[in-house]
């Protein structure tokens, strides 16, 4: 949640600064990613060398996003500034921090871990696939569902029949879909909370896909329309150079008619100037035998 481009890189960086902010995306979204193997482990409560496992991802997890958040603090322009922009990323690093003093139930807190790898969803975007609309409300589903479950099962331990993981994450997802079939309840007040931003991140998932599918019908219809119309544009286009055609045709005729009508009046003229020279040569004739009296 450092930028809103999900970056590390914050407005007023020198561009060294820019760089140095830079170095710490790809690690991130390693740390980010190793949240989920960490959560699964620590939520089967292994023994032995996984228990060992267990604790070292935790430690070094919780201490990476301490020295990120420290180094970002010190690179940032504003110190107040990025506080008050990560307020829930320093919250929650502070609640989940290796100490005695916070009551067992805030380890449930740590799911919300998870929320890195969303803040990290651009660099994901830029070093590993594309992230289109569709995946990121899929991404987001997946990321609810289990943060969800994960934490209805440590909420809900204490009771007579506590739900295993599989039971919790059908729980989460019945609830963010708003369907709630019933045969899981929440039965304590924290869980009862976790049940309201659930139902509510039901109704973003639904608006998010409803966002990313409406322009996919949107573009088969305008690529369906825009066919038609270059169909009728060639169409039209094929008519037109019939007329086209048609009327060279037509000029051609007239031309044909108009030479072949200059023929005939030169031979009409011709007609007529034989006719007045015939018409000379039998009057010179007359004359000629009729003399004067």
């Amino acid at each position: 949640m450092y930028h809103v481009h999900g970056t590390h890189v914050v407005p007023g960086m020198t561009p060294d600064q820019q760089r140095t902010a830079h170095r710490w995306e790809k690690p991130a979204l390693v740390a980010a990613l190793l949240v989920i193997p960490y959560l699964l482990l620590d939520h089967f409560a292994p023994s032995g060398a996984w228990e060992v496992v267990v604790d070292i991802l935790y430690a070094g997890l919780w201490s990476f996003f301490v020295a990120e958040a420290l180094h970002m603090l010190w690179l940032s322009p504003s110190n107040w500034a990025w506080l008050r922009r990560n307020t829930l990323d320093v919250t929650v690093i502070v609640l989940t921090a290796p100490v005695s003093a916070w009551p067992e139930t805030f380890e449930v807190i740590q799911v919300l871990w998870l929320l890195r790898i969303l803040d990290l969803m651009p660099v994901l975007h830029r070093q590993v696939m594309r992230v289109t609309v569709v995946r990121f409300a899929f991404i987001l589903w997946g990321l609810t569902i289990l943060a969800g479950g994960l934490a209805y099962t440590r909420l809900e331990a204490g009771q007579e029949t506590p739900p295993d993981l599989l039971e919790a994450i059908y729980w989460a997802n019945t609830t963010v879909s708003t369907v709630g079939y019933g045969d899981w309840l929440p039965h304590t007040w924290q869980s009862i909370l976790l049940t309201i931003p659930l139902q509510a991140m039901g109704v973003v998932l639904g608006a998010i896909l409803i966002a990313g599918i409406l322009p996919l019908f949107d573009k088969e219809f305008a690529e369906g329309f825009t066919a038609k119309v270059s169909a009728k544009v060639d169409a039209m286009a094929g008519d037109v150079a019939d007329i086209e055609e048609d009327v060279q045709d037509i000029e051609t005729d007239i031309d044909d008619i108009a030479h072949g009508e200059r023929s005939q009046d030169r031979v009409l003229a011709q007609i007529a100037l034989d006719l007045a020279e015939l018409k000379r040569h039998v009057g010179l004739s007359s004359h000629t035998r009729d003399p004067p009296t």
